[in-house]
């Protein structure tokens, strides 16, 4: 569909602006013969616009006394870099991108008019006031003119206050199996919105095991706290707090700290806490329509509440800050035992286990990658038929890839191993100290000339400063062979695992194999 100015041509167009220009600010010119008062115009671009925030739904309502003749068209134009403020699309309007500028049209306008479209400000743009132009048009002859300024902001309140700088919080050389007290610093820069009524912390998770406590269990025993049922991300915590003063510029903190357990399987080092926590004010209206009704007795003597900090030093940040737990030494040792393969086409098992002292843990329960994997070739000839039953994966956290999918990552898959190829590869979430899985395959051997294949495992999952978690790498490389017993490789291995290749094995989508589990899981509560 052509546009109005498309179809009057630009040089009328430029004639009508011109004559804006003179009407001046906020005016309207009508025709010699236009009968009855100027309609009613009201731009409303919902400002301030947030700095990378979402889309403001902006509004020019046009109202008349009696219908218009011809169609109603609108300009606005805001006097900014372009790129930094844009327009999406409205109905009836054509935009312009990348510049700020947007055209709007109904055809046939009645008494009352109504142009909605989205406006919002991106990433970067820099902070202030930028001045726009609105102009009107009736039927290419009568023109309104308005001129103003939107405001581009960093931080906007809407019954959720975020305004707030958050601290960073380390501890390291931590024991498996001990608790830290975690009590961070959060302050704020500005004054607190006259209508607050809750102030809410936020204490995310940590790695998860292999039950769903989680290596890092999170003691909060307050009336005022909660596990957290409102997010996605399970095993975090809420606490509430509707006593808080506003003091710009001075650190708060709990007034007491929030208990954090480490699991004494965890291994090391590694950040098994490499967690959030998010400080938030709401409205009486937004904590309840988000969280309900308090739940807890105000006047409980078993209540967190919030104080002054006695590290006053200055916080930069936003209102999400870091919580950082270190294990000490404690490595896993994961091995795979090799097999011997006899007959036409057969089943092949391959135990898959972990020697402890540590459990080879799961990733973060947001992270959604796998930890650790399987890759094998299989001995000369031998040609592989099927890797366990796609039909009922289970929930043990085994996958899969099919030929395709091991081609489009062979590159990954083979960098760092001591295999000449890639048949087969697997990926998995974790196991127990103490903890074996078969990975079952049928192979047709019909064709083996007798050479030995290889099978090895490994983790993505790299500890602090990128350090292997796996204890002893000797066990983690055996033999497939045709015929005669299992020999495991028992010399130096030859495998220089390289983590980089993880990302590459663990994206796009997965088949599942199903595995069965030879030993109960070690507790490690």
């Amino acid at each position: 569909m052509s546009t109005f100015f498309e179809r009057i041509g630009r040089r009328s167009a430029a004639a009508v602006v011109l004559a804006a220009a003179v009407a001046g600010t906020g005016a309207f010119a009508p025709p010699a013969a236009a009968q009855g008062p100027a309609p009613e115009i009201v731009l409303d671009l919902d400002g301030p616009l947030v700095a990378g925030g979402m889309p403001r739904a902006a509004t020019l309502d046009v109202a008349f006394d009696e219908d218009p003749a011809g169609p109603l068209v609108m300009t606005l134009d805001i006097d900014a870099p372009d790129g930094t403020i844009t327009f999406g699309i409205g109905h009836g309007c054509t935009t312009y991108d990348p510049s700020p500028y947007i055209e709007c049209e109904i055809e046939d306008p009645g008494t009352a008019n109504e142009f909605l479209f989205p406006v919002a400000a991106a990433a970067g743009t820099e902070l202030g006031e930028y001045e726009y132009t609105l102009l009107v048009y009736f039927d290419a002859s009568e023109t309104y003119t308005e001129t103003g300024t939107v405001e581009v902001v960093e931080h906007r309140y809407e019954g959720t206050f975020t305004d707030y700088d958050a601290a960073d919080v380390a501890h390291t050389g931590v024991e498996p199996g001990s608790a830290v007290d975690v009590n961070p610093r959060f302050s704020t820069d500005a004054a607190l919105p006259d209508d607050l009524y809750v102030t809410a912390v936020w204490l995310g998770p940590g790695f998860t095991s292999l039950d769903a406590e989680g290596v890092v269990g999170i003691e909060a025993p307050w009336d005022n706290c909660f596990a957290d049922a409102w997010r996605s991300t399970p095993g975090g915590h809420f606490c509430f707090f509707t006593e808080f003063e506003d003091l710009p510029g001075t650190a708060f903190q709990f007034t007491h700290p929030i208990e954090y357990t480490v699991d004494p399987g965890a291994p090391g080092p590694l950040a098994v806490c490499a967690c959030e926590y998010e400080v938030l004010s709401m409205d009486q209206a937004t904590f309840e329509r988000q969280y309900g009704a308090p739940s807890w007795d105000e006047g409980s003597s078993n209540l967190l509440g919030l104080t002054a900090a006695g590290d006053q030093d200055p916080i930069d940040g936003d209102n999400r800050g870091g919580i950082t737990i270190e294990t000490t030494d404690h490595p896993f040792d994961l091995t795979v035992g090799g097999a011997k393969i006899r007959g036409g086409e057969v089943e092949l098992t391959i135990p898959i286990g972990n020697d402890g002292p540590a459990a080879a843990t799961d990733r973060p329960a947001y992270a959604g990658d796998p930890s650790y994997f399987v890759r094998g070739q299989l001995p000369e000839g031998a040609a592989l038929v099927s890797i366990g039953d796609t039909e009922d994966p289970g929930d043990d956290g085994w996958r899969c890839f099919d030929e395709d999918e091991i081609e489009d990552r062979r590159e990954a898959l083979e960098a760092g191993s001591g295999l000449d190829r890639i048949d087969f590869a697997c990926a998995f979430d974790g196991l127990g100290a103490g903890e074996s899985v078969d990975i079952v395959l049928t192979v047709d051997v019909s064709d083996a000339t007798g050479k030995a294949g290889r099978v090895e495992v490994d983790a993505f999952l790299r500890g602090v400063d990128g350090v292997n978690l796996d204890g002893d790498l000797a066990n983690n490389s055996a033999a497939l062979k045709i015929g005669g017993p299992s020999l495991p490789d028992t010399g130096g291995s030859t495998i220089a695992f390289v983590a980089a290749a993880a990302g590459a094995l663990i994206l796009g989508a997965v088949l599942f194999l199903v595995t069965h589990r030879r030993k109960e899981p070690v507790d490690l509560a």
